[in-house]
């Protein structure tokens, strides 16, 4: 087993928890009920972990965290029913709700 992350809260590490496990990555989160310690234990010492059971995918976890963590920004597309520009990040328009046609 090896750390590969400290996370700033229990809900950002349970979400990467279950990215990584549904990437094929079996993990776990430690330090899930200390954070009534900050203050009296060092912020790192009682921050969620997450751990990946197998040493071999860790070098995989880093690099879909640091994805995770830092998506690529998506170009602005053109809504094909209404015409108006929406932001590459949404996959639905904004303005009629048509879904984005590569999503």
């Amino acid at each position: 087993m090896k750390l590969v992350t400290h996370a700033d809260n229990l809900l950002i590490a349970t979400l990467w928890q279950q990215m990584l496990e549904a990437a094929g990555i079996p993990c776990e989160i430690r330090n899930r009920y200390i954070g009534a310690a900050v203050g009296e234990l060092p912020t790192d010492q009682v921050a969620p972990q997450v751990w990946v059971r197998d040493d071999r995918d860790v070098p995989r976890a880093t690099i879909l965290l640091d994805e995770f963590r830092s998506p690529r920004s998506s170009a602005s597309w053109c809504c094909f029913q209404c015409g108006e520009l929406v932001e590459g990040q949404f996959f639905q328009c904004w303005n009629c709700e048509a879904t984005r046609p590569d999503a």
